[in-house]
């Protein structure tokens, strides 16, 4: 099955609201699958055996978070050709779980958001950390934590839960072990129920000359459907219990969305500086609309089993050079590296979502212990961006009709250098980034009227591309150029119907459930990245994910055709490697899977030093 057939079969599997009636009962009648196929690559490994530390089995993601202890692999020593996580979990939306984080004595390994499944449903995910091998060389202490959906987690007792084991593969001719950080350091990480936490960073060495630093970083759900606050006055129809987002309904106010617009990306500060910015990936969750009590939603699941979107249980992080900035954290005495991040806010505070981090990883200079320099340039500005939003949106009565605009275009370069033991080492960062969120609305809310159904009707369209380009020269001749584009479309269209229940609220007012309705989407994840270096021949990769899906409910009859979805990924690099892998469902149910088609002999081959998945490749497998 192709990428092309997958499309035209999720086309075919749109049905009118005429036919639900007829699908229902066989929707009913069918068994839900348990296991979530996934689309995304696994980890490719070199052809060695592998020695095996397990983390721990069958342990709960759990608020305070669960302890493990981490012993380095028996008579097997590093360094080490690939080191990979791996990690089985199971849980369903009893746990009331949004999201977990695995860690090693403070540095995050794992981030990812868990289904809104109503059976337990088993999912599995990998993790390429030879990066940070330098971690698994002594003992260390873990954490597993879980990160609700509500402040009040007493109310559940059902847990996600998950087995983890690392696998070193040595190294041998032909896979060997690439130079990996010399030391890896946790920089920023939120804290449950708390602010944001910016650790000091006391004991960095003073002869680093390369830094980067590892992005995860998630928005709000649904932050590319926040309005402002000037919007949210001047139209008040927006505020609708029919709206896309997760508020919660009856006893709670409906918000839509959330505050204060429908743009995010990070900033990267080093000592309060900015160093660098982050895109951010406009993932989608696995539930829509969630309202409490005994009412419905007909959008549990955006991501229904047995498939998954792009990024929607596993974050990639986002790797930005801050290596202009090594002279800076070199000096003497405590530095910080933070993330600052558009303040997204759900007025009742009722979603944790998955955590912020980042993990600062420096090569270091093994001919000289201090290494002095500066930066000579940054054309990034402080603070947040703001925006331009248009408004056009029109009142007429209770209804509701026009047009949102959000753009934002932020470009700069940033550059430094560093007195290393082989002569002066200059550095520079380039960055192009365009963003543009556009949104069509047609709302019918009148909640004065005893006989109101409200009607909210959003369609957008979200690109969002970002280039960068890191370089870095001696004497004239370039010693390393890596080049990304990354590109995160997103279409969406949904339509909320409600009606009026006999349920009043705490306050005496008459409640409005969610009733019908319809979503479609369609998300794109697409990454071109070339790496050069002096003397090699350039290293090209290129990424394409995209997940299409559709769900209707007929507000009349209730009668449901579930999530339809086509989940393609392809991965490619100019070495031979070639990775396809194609999910279909119908119905909620798995329809079909193809792998390997378009690659040669329709066969999937991936070269052991790929990062299939898109994360970041120093190319140092190259140049151990």
């Amino acid at each position: 099955m192709s990428i092309e057939t997958a499309r035209q079969r999720l086309t075919q599997a749109t049905f009118p609201v005429a036919a639900f009636a007829l699908l229902a009962p066989c929707i009913a009648a069918a068994s839900r699958q348990e296991a979530i196929e996934r689309a995304g690559p696994p980890v490719p490994t070199p052809h060695t055996q592998p020695c095996e530390v397990q983390l721990f089995s069958n342990a709960p993601f759990d608020t305070p978070a669960t302890g493990f202890v981490f012993t380095p692999p028996a008579n097997c020593p590093g360094p080490w050709a690939r080191v990979v996580l791996s990690v089985d979990l199971s849980g369903s939306r009893d746990a009331r779980t949004r999201g977990i984080a695995l860690a090693l004595d403070d540095v995050t390994l794992f981030v990812g958001p868990t289904p809104d499944t109503a059976q337990p449903a088993q999912w599995h995910v990998e993790r390429d950390l030879t990066d940070y091998s330098v971690l698994f060389k002594q003992p260390g202490n873990g954490a597993l934590t879980a990160l609700r959906a509500f402040r009040d987690t007493g109310g559940s007792s059902s847990h996600v839960t998950g087995s983890a084991t690392l696998r070193f593969y040595p190294p041998r001719a032909g896979n060997p072990a690439p130079r990996v950080p010399d030391a890896v350091f946790p920089a920023y990480a939120n804290q449950l129920g708390g602010p944001p936490g910016v650790k000091d960073l006391a004991s960095l060495p003073h002869n680093i000359e390369r830094a980067y630093l590892d992005v995860t970083a998630n928005a709000e759900t649904f932050w590319y459907n926040c309005i402002t606050p000037a919007m949210a006055q001047a139209h008040p129809t927006l505020i609708s219990p029919v709206a896309l987002g997760l508020s919660q309904r009856g006893i709670y106010p409906a918000e839509q969305g959330c505050l204060p617009h429908s743009y995010s990306d990070v900033l990267v500060t080093v000592d309060g500086t900015p160093a660098g910015v982050a895109p951010v990936f406009p993932w989608l969750p696995t539930h829509f609309s969630i309202n409490s009590g005994p009412r419905r939603s007909p959008f549990w699941n955006v991501v229904d089993t047995p498939t998954d979107s792009a990024q929607s249980l596993d974050f990639v992080p986002y790797r930005v050079d801050i290596t202009p900035f090594a002279a800076i954290l070199n000096e003497a005495g405590t530095h910080q590296v933070a993330l600052n991040m558009t303040a997204h806010s759900d007025i009742n505070e009722q979603w944790f979502l998955a955590p912020s981090t980042a993990n600062l990883l420096v090569y270091l200079d093994p001919g000289k212990t201090r290494l002095a320099g500066a930066v000579t340039f940054n054309s990034l500005p402080a603070g947040l961006p703001v925006p331009a939003v248009t408004d056009g949106l029109v009142q007429d009565g209770n209804l509701l009709d026009g047009r949102v605009g959000t753009r934002l275009d932020r470009n700069f370069e940033i550059r430094g250098y560093l007195d290393t033991s082989r002569g002066r080492v200059e550095s520079s960062v380039t960055q192009q980034s365009s963003f543009q969120n556009v949104r069509q609305f047609h709302v019918k809310d009148d909640p004065a009227d005893d006989n109101d159904q409200p009607y909210y009707r959003e369609d957008l369209w979200l690109q969002s591309t970002t280039q960068s380009t890191s370089r870095r020269t001696r004497n004239g001749t370039l010693l390393s150029e890596d080049q990304l584009q990354a590109s995160y479309p997103l279409e969406l269209h949904y339509i909320g119907a409600g009606r009026l229940t006999d349920w009043y609220s705490e306050e005496g007012t008459l409640d409005v459930d969610l009733f019908g309705g319809s979503v479609n989407v369609h998300q794109q994840r697409r990454l071109d990245v070339t790496h050069s270096r002096h003397g090699l021949s350039p290293y090209t990769t290129q990424v394409r994910e995209e997940f299409e899906g559709n769900h209707r409910v007929d507000p009349d009859s209730d009668a449901d055709s579930n999530w339809h979805a086509a989940h393609t990924y392809v991965f490619t690099d100019n070495r031979g490697s070639c990775y396809q892998k194609a999910v279909l469902t119908r119905n909620g149910l798995l329809d079909d899977t193809a792998t390997g088609m378009g690659c040669p002999n329709d066969t999937n081959h991936v070269r052991w030093y790929a990062h299939p998945d898109g994360s970041a490749d120093g190319l140092s497998w190259q140049r151990p």
